[in-house]
């Protein structure tokens, strides 16, 4: 059984929940093949969320710190934000809260490499169109 998952990116909107205003909907998801999302991908989304502001300053600095490893002139990186530490590693990436929200949520180098790449476009666009891509399971 292929499993198709999506990486779905849009600008931030208020939910409502009984005519009141509840909370901001998450701007990042990874969607199952029902558009639900995926709870495993939490930790990335929200750390992206949090810790990446703009496409020139924080996206870019992400941006480099994974071209740092996939050229071999780093082993790891720990790109710490806002709210999150990004433990980035060639083999893999996994997260760590600053404020008790937990750690793990470990995904692919290369999923990881595509999230970034897909927001920092989405942050570079004045329009801020959404964006869905096919997201990689591994």
């Amino acid at each position: 059984m292929n499993v198709r998952y999506v990486l779905r990116i849009r600008p931030k909107h208020k939910v409502f929940v009984n005519g009141e205003h509840e909370r901001w909907d998450s701007t990042i998801d990874v969607l199952d093949a029902e558009a639900k999302p995926l709870s495993h991908y939490f930790f990335m989304t929200a750390s992206m969320d949090n810790d990446i502001q703009s496409a020139a300053g924080s996206g870019a600095a992400t941006l480099e710190g994974i071209r740092q490893i996939e050229a071999g002139e780093v082993e790891k990186i720990e790109a710490d934000g806002n709210g999150w530490i990004a433990h980035i590693a060639r083999d893999k990436v996994w997260f760590e809260g600053l404020y008790s929200q937990g750690e793990g949520g470990e995904v692919s180098f290369a999923q990881y490499k595509l999230a970034v790449q897909t927001y920092v476009r989405f942050l570079a666009d004045p329009e801020h169109k959404p964006i869905e891509v096919p997201f990689p399971q591994r």
